[in-house]
Order: C-alpha cells, then structure tokens, then sequence
C-alpha cells in the first residue's frame, strides 16, 4: 500500500488501485506492507512497514524502475539479519516484487510512517549505510504490539533463532 505521494512517483498518477482478495504468492507469512517516499540527506529514500510485524525497510527510490528490487532486496537484508533461513528469504522477498500496488487508506499506518520518517532522519545523521539505518529501526518498540520490537516479532513468526541486539550510541 502507497502513500498517494509514492503512487505518484512511481508513475501511477490516474490510474486506479490494485484490488486483490488474496496474495499472489501463497505461503509467505509477512502479507500487507505500507510504503512512503521522502526526502532526507539529498536523497529520495522509500520507508516500507509490514503491517503484521513492523518490520521496517528502508531502500533508494531511484531508479524508480528497480523499485520492487530494492524493497526485495531491503526485505532480503533485514530478514538475513534476523537470522531467517535462507529460503524463506527468498519466498518473502520474490513475493513484494509479484504483489501489486493499492493506495495507503490505514490513517494508524500512514502515522506511524511519519514516525519512523522522524527517526530515519535522525539515524542518518549518524550512519551512511542504510541497512545499518534500516536495523537499528527495527529494534525500536512500537507501541500495543507483542513483540513491540518488529525484530522479535518477525523471529516469534519464523522461529529464528534470537536476535543479538546491536544498540548502536547515539
């Protein structure tokens, strides 16, 4: 799901939403994802939340062409760093470049992206690699969750070994 600003950028301006019933790609556990695009050190950067756990992705807009790529590749990343088998990478990831695009109408979604925004832009004051940004925001607890840290949730959910916090200084 896109916020209207991404749907715009990724050329998608006039034409209506995707409506699907049920995920092109049976088997994969993570299911719906909500994406925003904006601005931050120079660069137009694309925040992705998974609505079931909150894991949270960070990838470049451009090209916008290699758009799923970089969220299957952002997605691969963050669930290796997690500590997923690999094949399970591999069914996540080829399914957000099969899945179609509809438009962000979750109001709750669409905030806690601004949220994460705020604390992507300050994360990238600190570190210039954004899959070092895109782990230290996922060990941020999100609020009326269990697990409240999308890391936790997403190893509760494939049964990957625990995580070892990196906490990084600030």
């Amino acid at each position: 799901m896109c916020t209207h600003k991404l749907w715009q950028r990724l050329g998608y301006a006039g034409r209506p939403p995707s409506q699907v019933s049920e995920p092109l790609i049976h088997g994969v556990s993570l299911g719906s994802w909500a994406a925003k695009v904006f601005r931050c050190d120079r660069r137009d950067l694309v925040i992705a939340l998974n609505e079931r756990t909150y894991l949270t992705l960070l990838f470049p807009l451009a090209p916008r062409r290699q758009f799923r790529l970089h969220f299957a590749s952002a997605l691969a990343n963050v669930l290796e760093d997690v500590g997923v088998s690999e094949a399970i990478v591999r069914s996540e990831s080829a399914a957000v470049e099969f899945e179609p695009l509809a438009r962000l109408t979750n109001r709750s979604m669409a905030g806690t992206l601004n949220d994460l925004e705020f604390h992507c832009g300050i994360e990238v004051e600190y570190h210039d690699d954004l899959r070092t940004v895109q782990r230290n925001l996922n060990e941020i607890p999100h609020v009326n969750r269990d697990p409240c840290v999308p890391i936790d949730a997403v190893s509760r959910l494939f049964e990957a070994a625990p995580v070892k916090r990196s906490f990084t200084a600030h």
